[in-house]
């Protein structure tokens, strides 16, 4: 699978459920980003953002600078309210090929997910062994928010087997 064809399997899957585009302007520099509001029956209202970064030059510190950069604009196109409790998730997928192991083993293990309120997720996908590398779900703290993480990794993320 290609970079366009990964990415056009993903605006598929968000749009079939009803996420919605952010407009370029708010997104920029992240370009499609999408976006849906929702009740989780576990972890109360959610708003989730989803985008595919296709840089093919991604190393360490290039992926923390673009999810931290990914974090800002979630929490600047959801700001908290003192009357409301959300919780933001940030889904950004680096689709690449032969990703290095220091890549992924940073994006799903050493990247700190929650933070200023919000839940980002580096995640990379293998566009040679077309794999979605994800964060496991902890036995204990935090575990319905990675679950969550999981089950859209799968739902949306993730390409079928045809």
């Amino acid at each position: 699978m290609d970079t366009q064809d990964y990415r056009e399997h993903v605006e598929t899957q968000v749009l079939a459920q009803d996420y919605e585009p952010v407009p370029p302007e708010e997104a920029n520099p992240f370009t499609p980003v999408w976006y849906k509001q929702d009740d989780d029956p576990t972890i109360g209202r959610t708003k989730v953002f989803v985008t595919v970064n296709d840089d093919p030059s991604l190393d360490v510190e290039t992926l923390e600078t673009t999810a931290e950069s990914f974090r800002t604009l979630v929490t600047s196109a959801s700001p908290s309210t003192e009357t409301s409790v959300e919780n933001r998730f940030g889904y950004i997928v680096f689709a690449l090929e032969n990703p290095t192991d220091d890549v992924i083993e940073f994006a799903t293990e050493d990247f700190t997910v929650a933070d200023r309120r919000s839940n980002v997720f580096p995640l990379v996908y293998d566009l040679t062994s077309d794999t979605l590398h994800t964060h496991n779900v902890p036995r204990l703290k935090g575990r319905g928010f990675y679950e969550k993480q999981k089950l859209d990794a799968e739902e949306l993320l993730t390409p079928s087997a045809d």
